[in-house]
């Protein structure tokens, strides 16, 4: 278009014409836009639930269950379905933070991949051993996994059985545990984080197969040896919260060491950061523990002589000289 051709056609369509035009059109491109067949009925309740008002959101309190720290959070819902989640801030643990694993767990309650109901696996080629899961009814799957339960159990092969849930906690987890006791199975608990370790070492030193909470608030040094508490570890919005508490200016401002090999969020926040080689910090920590006996610098109460001996010598090979070498760290 040339600019003659430009100017005769604003001269043409005057200001509020144009207006009027694209007024008129603009909700039947919004309709031509909907796709066929996506309208739906909408009804109203006959009998509306107690805590369902159309249009206003109801709020519940529950516990993030995506790791074991156990933060408090808020629901949001609107009809029903959960929309939002939110810090509790009158919970002890995270006191109204959230994680960013927390914010995305209705990620996991929304995922498209996720079982909506039983299904039954089924081979399509025996040949190459493909097989497709298909949905059954919940009556079909009750009948169907009792019969395998029990011819299991009738050949004595109750060890085969394997009960796989998430981190659980309260009355659920105690109904999980009396159920595979009666039935005999063995309980798995999956967690995308596992913390196995953690729970052995607290099992042999202190005979309860649990996850501890640390308190970061009052100790004057604080040493880690690849405990990452400020991004990943445990209770990382508890455990952030803490550590700013103990080193802010009007209270006893701890110092951090961390040990790892590789540079993490906690380690750029620590006072004093030591590189050492990967899978050394367990022989660091003998070290140390072999300096402070060595050394009789051991202040914990009640512990006896006869104690401080047998801990000397699981560490008496791990001298801080023998250990440099191997942790690429300076023995002094």
């Amino acid at each position: 278009m040339n600019p003659d051709q430009h100017t005769s056609l604003t001269q043409t369509v005057g200001r509020r014409t144009f207006l009027k035009v694209l007024g008129n059109t603009a909700p039947a491109l919004a309709i031509t836009a909907c796709a066929p067949g996506t309208a739906e009925r909408v009804i109203s309740y006959v009998v509306p639930p107690e805590d369902v008002v159309p249009g206003v959101a109801t709020w519940y309190a529950t516990v993030c269950g995506e790791c074991p720290a156990g933060c408090g959070m808020v629901v949001r819902t609107r009809e029903g379905r959960a929309v939002k989640v939110e810090g509790n801030p009158k919970h002890p643990v995270n006191r109204g933070s959230l994680c960013v694993r927390g914010q995305a767990s209705l990620q996991g309650l929304y995922n498209p991949d996720r079982f909506t109901g039983p299904k039954r696996r089924r081979v399509t080629n025996a040949e190459s051993g493909q097989t497709v899961l298909e949905p059954v009814e919940w009556q079909t799957a009750l009948q169907e996994f009792i019969k395998h339960l029990q011819e299991i159990r009738a050949d004595g092969q109750v060890g085969r059985i394997a009960i796989v849930t998430p981190l659980m906690t309260g009355a659920l987890d105690d109904l999980v545990e009396r159920w595979a006791d009666a039935v005999g199975a063995r309980r798995l608990r999956y967690e995308p984080f596992a913390y196995e370790a953690i729970r052995a070492a607290n099992l042999a030193t202190f005979n309860r197969s649990t996850v501890p909470h640390y308190d970061f608030t009052t100790p004057d040094l604080v040493v880690s040896f690849g405990a990452d508490f400020l991004e990943t570890w445990l209770s990382t919005v508890g455990y952030s919260r803490d550590y700013a508490a103990g080193r802010r200016l009007e209270n006893r401002r701890s110092r951090l060491v961390q040990i790892e090999p590789r540079m993490s969020l906690t380690g750029a926040k620590a006072d004093q950061w030591l590189e050492v080689e990967p899978g050394t910090e367990g022989l660091i920590a003998a070290a140390m523990i072999h300096t402070i006996v060595s050394e009789n610098r051991v202040q914990v109460k009640g512990l006896t002589d006869v104690t401080t001996t047998r801990i000397f010598d699981l560490v008496s090979e791990h001298a801080p000289e023998q250990v440099a070498d191997q942790a690429g760290l300076d023995a002094e």
